[in-house]
């Protein structure tokens, strides 16, 4: 896998557990973000303790102790640089910024193609601001 061209991955707001997890077992894949020099972004699947859809509530409870932003950000803490935390569970920044993360707080709830869009500016800034300061961890 080559990432010359990639100015970021993004792990987009997916169960970790049903849907992320088996990308990762694909063999070369977790070493590949593990050694990227893009940043990699994860976004919150969770907002305020529930899943938008799906049973990544369910799973998180039972397989990491509780349904939070918090649990999915620890589940991506040896992969990732930046994670996008929702406005609803700004309370969970700190703790998050603590496993060695930047976190971008944010409306990430998409119903609409303008809220996908909003969502996906916001990222694009993120990223922009990685860039400018240097600040990826596995390049630190």
């Amino acid at each position: 896998m080559r990432d010359e061209a990639a100015r970021a991955i993004v792990v987009c707001p997916s169960n970790p557990y049903l849907s992320v997890d088996p990308i990762l077992s694909v063999p070369g894949v977790r070493a590949w973000l593990e050694a990227t020099a893009a940043p990699v972004i994860a976004v919150s699947p969770i907002i305020g303790g529930e899943a938008v859809k799906g049973p990544a509530a369910k799973l998180l409870r039972e397989l990491a102790g509780e349904s939070s932003a918090l649990a999915v950000a620890r589940y991506y803490a040896s992969l990732v640089d930046a994670f996008v935390l929702d406005m609803r569970d700004a309370v969970l920044a700190a703790p998050i910024e603590a496993l060695g993360m930047r976190v971008t707080v944010a409306d990430t709830l998409m119903r609409s193609g303008a809220d996908r869009r909003r969502l996906a500016d916001e990222i694009v800034s993120l990223i922009a601001r990685l860039e400018q300061e240097s600040t990826c961890r596995r390049r630190a």
